[in-house]
């Protein structure tokens, strides 16, 4: 195997990255790199992670290429550990890593007309603390959390001592969700890693209800069939830059 030096495969990678940026910004006229990484960011979640690493690799392209001579020479060399990191980055942009098959995994789903006690049976057993709600209709209807029963449990417990605790439906109980829906979000199958990191951080950074979840679908369609859930377990405990 021939030897390649590390400013060779900087630039191989660079113009892999150069590639995918001139794809996603489907210009018909050439805009140079660094306005093209700008450019793209703005709209695309996997680019705006790596954005200001884009920028640098831009300075150290120029000040390792000399652009003045035909044919361009190299005139530096990078340092191993940042041609490795573009290299990495320029493997996940050209095969980004998708919420599917990520996390596609079967999803308990509740009928707002089931008892709450059956529910807190399945929660009890498998230890999860969201169940997404559709009515009899197939239509979703809501998160169900563990926040929303504490509430339930904090307001109504001395109804629920008197009565016959199956017969509270979760209807009953999505009562006392106050976050209006805006706890869960949805997603399509070809949505990369990420769209749903960005996800969670957009409700952490503006004034909205905590995201307790996203739902997977075919299309990101609240009524077609669940393909998966993402937690903020999920997404918090994957590296930025390699999606898991």
């Amino acid at each position: 195997m021939l030897y390649m030096q590390l400013s060779e495969r900087f630039i191989m990678a660079y113009n892999r990255i150069d590639k995918q940026l001139q794809k996603r910004a489907r210009l018909d006229h050439y805009v140079g790199f660094s306005q093209l990484v700008r450019r793209v960011a703005r709209k695309d979640n996997m680019f705006a992670q790596f954005a200001d690493d884009l920028l640098e690799f831009a300075e150290l392209r120029n000040a390792i290429v000399h652009e003045l001579v035909e044919p361009e020479q190299i005139i530096a060399e990078p340092h191993a550990s940042v041609v490795e990191r573009i290299e990495q980055i320029a493997e996940i942009v050209e095969r980004p890593p998708l919420v599917i098959p990520k996390f596609q995994r079967e999803v308990y789903v509740v009928c707002s007309e089931d008892s709450i006690l059956d529910v807190l049976a399945l929660a009890r057993e498998h230890g999860y603390t969201q169940f997404p709600v559709y009515d009899a209709d197939d239509q979703f209807r809501g998160l169900l959390t563990d926040r929303c029963i504490a509430r339930w449990l904090t307001f109504e417990l001395e109804k629920v001592m008197l009565n016959v605790i199956e017969d509270i439906a979760v209807a009953d109980v999505m009562v006392y969700d106050k976050t209006g829906g805006d706890n869960v979000s949805f997603l399509p199958q070809n949505a990369t890693v990420f769209d749903a990191y960005s996800e969670f951080e957009h409700h952490m950074v503006y004034d909205y209800p905590r995201l307790e979840a996203i739902l997977i679908t075919t299309n990101g369609r609240k009524n077609e069939k669940l393909l998966g859930i993402i937690t903020p377990w999920d997404i918090f405990r994957l590296h930025p830059l390699n999606g898991g």
